[in-house]
């Protein structure tokens, strides 16, 4: 029958994926390096211990031939001295009986009284020198009579050297292997059992569930009941930083979508631009107002001077402001739309991390009107419609700043003469008809382009621009002077003559101080007052 190889994989894979848990637990690892490093440390304290004994019994048989030999040294002394071959093979004889005795010698000076036996020789081991032992005369103690010479028996004497030690290696290596178990046993269930224990409890826990690692019995008071606290200390904490974390993500999540509800039907535009003044995304409400693709759908970049129409680089000023001082900066952009002629942005930039900028614009068109009409209420004179004093100042010096090198400027001062004998007679309504009446024909007088303000009572300025030459200042002023002198209708079938005197201060010099020029027209004036009134007169140097 064949096996299919695709359904024996898992057996296979299985146990190799148990091997390699078995190879990787600590249990194992650990009792395994005890086992280990204990036998090799048995295998050398064996190999120690045998040599050492084997030595230490050599010498203790070596000793106890000495003390053999000093136990018939008296017998052997008496042979020789008594030179009795009998006495002293008997000595010998005995000697020998000895199994770690190999051979006996006997002398008397050159003489052999008795040699029996023979020497061993074992090249494997370290041979036992030969015992001499010298032999003096029993009635004289200082006379040597001869001497006993004792081979020791090598083979005897390494075999019972070699038993011995095995047996003390045997008892050696028996101790080891109980203590190595014991502590084996010891480290298993003290201490790597445990650990495994709290590590498959950790290994199974589901974070944030609440639960937490069990004390292993017998460890409430040691370093792995500590390691147990710990790790249920780190657990409970872990479950706090994430119910904030999970918290803080709703929270986001919420802000999140309540700013992209804002960005989206906010009546504000908002708008990222980069350190190139290019648009990176923008608000619906933004794509309205600059006529832009919805975002994500544009195909190019955008400029945002471009769309703004900022021909000055106050845009680029902006945005170098912004991102060198780090703080917000704004400023208003005018902008031509369409047939409603211009539309006013307030633009604001806020510095962003990576040279970006972010920017909110509100249309303040409406404001801008507004402070335009309050702005141009403030330099009109309520009755005329024209500049009053403060208006015409404005714009005289605009004017002045214009003038092209081939032009010139004629500022003229109209004084109204018999105005206040109107006043006095016919009442101030039917002054301010004639006021009013004077206002229209010098704005019938001059061109659009000119200016035509009321600075006072019955006083009134002219100021003519663009002029090619002074010639036409003095027509002009013919011409003023000779329709003021026309009879004003001032109601009720009443009519009133004036005429008007008129001081003109002419000027081709863009760097005239508007006071100055003003102060010159004014005593052109008073002079044609003086020259009988109903006329004009140039001021000195015009």
């Amino acid at each position: 029958m064949k096996t299919d190889p695709l359904t024996r994989a898992p057996d296979s894979g299985a146990g190799t994926a148990q091997s390699r848990r078995l190879g990787a637990s600590v249990v194992w690892r650990t009792t395994l390096l005890i086992l280990f490093f204990a036998g090799l440390v048995g295998i050398l304290v064996a190999l120690a211990s045998t040599v050492m004994v084997a030595r230490e019994e050599r010498e203790r048989m070596k000793q106890s031939l000495v003390e053999l030999m000093e136990t018939v040294e008296r017998t052997a002394s008496v042979a020789a001295f008594a030179r009795d071959e009998q006495l002293a093979n008997e000595v010998a004889r005995g000697l020998l009986r000895n199994g770690t005795v190999s051979r006996v010698v006997i002398r008397e000076g050159e003489n052999e009284l008795a040699a029996v036996g023979e020497a061993s020789v074992d090249t494997q081991t370290v041979t036992l020198p030969v015992l001499t032992l010298r032999l003096a005369s029993p009635f004289d103690p200082a006379e040597r009579v001869g001497e006993l010479q004792l081979w020791p028996a090598a083979e005897r004497i390494k075999h019972d050297a070699g038993a011995y030690s095995r047996y003390i290696a045997i008892i050696l290596l028996v101790q080891l292997v109980v203590v190595v178990l014991a502590v084996a046993w010891v480290v298993l269930n003290m201490v790597t059992r445990p650990v495994k224990k709290l590590s498959d409890d950790l290994h199974q826990l589901t974070v944030g569930s609440g639960e937490q690692i069990v004390l292993p019995p017998g460890h409430r008071n040691d370093e792995i009941g500590r390691l147990t606290e710990d790790i249920n200390s780190l657990i409970g904490r872990t479950g706090d930083l994430l119910a904030a974390e999970r918290d803080m993500r709703a929270q986001r999540e919420e802000s999140e979508r309540k700013f992209r509800l804002l960005f989206e039907s906010a009546q504000t535009g908002i708008f990222t631009l980069d350190g190139e003044g290019v648009l990176q995304d923008w608000n619906p409400w933004f794509s309205r107002m600059l006529g832009l693709p919805a975002h994500g759908d544009a195909a190019r970049r955008y400029a945002l001077g471009a769309l703004l129409g900022d021909d000055t680089s106050r845009l680029d000023a902006l945005m170098v402001r912004t991102l060198s001082d780090q703080r917000p900066a704004a400023a208003d952009f005018e902008m031509p739309h369409g047939t409603a002629g211009s539309l006013w942005l307030h633009l604001v930039l806020n510095p962003m991390p990576g040279n970006l900028m972010q920017g909110i614009v509100n249309d303040v068109t409406e404001q801008k009107r507004a402070e335009a009409s309050a702005i141009a209420m403030a330099e009109r004179d309520p009755l005329t419609g024209l500049l009053n004093r403060r208006g015409i100042e404005h714009r005289l010096g605009d004017a002045l700043a214009s003038l092209r090198p081939d032009s010139g400027l004629a500022l003229m001062v109209v004084d109204l003469d018999g105005f206040k004998q109107v006043n006095d007679t016919m009442g101030h309504d039917a002054g301010d008809r004639v006021l009013v009446a004077a206002a229209r024909h010098l704005e019938a007088v001059v061109r659009r382009t000119d200016l035509v303000a009321r600075i006072g009572g019955d006083e009134f300025v002219v100021v003519l621009c663009a002029l090619e030459s002074a010639d036409t200042a003095r027509f002009i002023a013919s011409k003023i002077v000779s329709t003021l002198a026309r009879p004003v209708d001032c109601g009720d079938g009443q009519s009133a003559t004036i005429g008007a005197s008129v001081g003109v201060a002419y000027t081709a010099t863009p760097a005239d101080a508007a006071d100055k020029l003003m102060r010159r027209a004014d005593d052109a004036m008073y002079e044609a007052k003086r020259a009988g009134k109903s006329q004009f007169r140039f001021a000195t140097g015009s």
